[in-house]
């Protein structure tokens, strides 16, 4: 797409665009007694105005590298009721609030098995659910250089390059009761 690289906002030209165009509708009215004119300058204002206003979400956009959460289908949210028993007695809000961090978690964070591979989606929502849970605060960031790892393997060492390692053994374990502490 056209605006995914550019990063500076040009003020000044779209401003000089608009001007232009905005004495123009009069000026034709009054000097030329053009209506046509006048209704061609008023259209290419309205245009440049939503050309101009995408552009400038586009650069924002670009400057504060946001990134979309992932959406949870409903296929997603019935496996984790599935998986985590204690997801299903917790209230709606609290619900919505960690459906929300685990898409804010799958769209920054690298989540990866022990061969470094991604994860499948389950996988990749379970482990995202079991760190929301132990790392519970109202004050929720998530950088994207961030790297989960899900372990199949008891036998591997755990490396200090990760932020987030859960073993499968300790994941069968907890998972059973595994809720937000604040939301008891």
């Amino acid at each position: 797409m056209l605006f995914n690289k550019i990063t500076k906002y040009r003020f000044s030209l779209w401003i000089a665009v608009f001007l232009f165009l905005l004495i123009g509708i009069p000026f034709s009215i009054i000097v030329f007694e053009a209506f046509i004119i006048a209704k061609l300058f008023g259209f290419l204002l309205v245009l440049s105005l939503l050309v101009a206003i995408r552009f400038w979400f586009a650069v924002s956009k670009n400057r504060n590298d946001v990134v979309s959460r992932v959406i949870l289908n409903k296929n997603d949210l019935f496996d984790l009721h599935r998986d985590f028993k204690g997801f299903s007695k917790l209230s709606t809000s609290v619900q919505d609030l960690v459906v929300n961090r685990i898409g804010i978690l799958m769209s920054k964070v690298k989540l990866l098995n022990q061969n470094n591979e991604l994860l499948e989606r389950r996988q990749a929502i379970q482990i995202s659910y079991m760190f929301i849970c132990e790392n519970w605060t109202d004050d929720f960031h998530v950088h994207s250089n961030w790297i989960f790892v899900f372990l199949d393997a008891d036998l591997l060492t755990i490396d200090k390059g990760y932020r987030y390692q859960l073993l499968a053994s300790v994941f069968s374990q907890k998972r059973i009761n595994m809720v937000p502490p604040e939301s008891h």
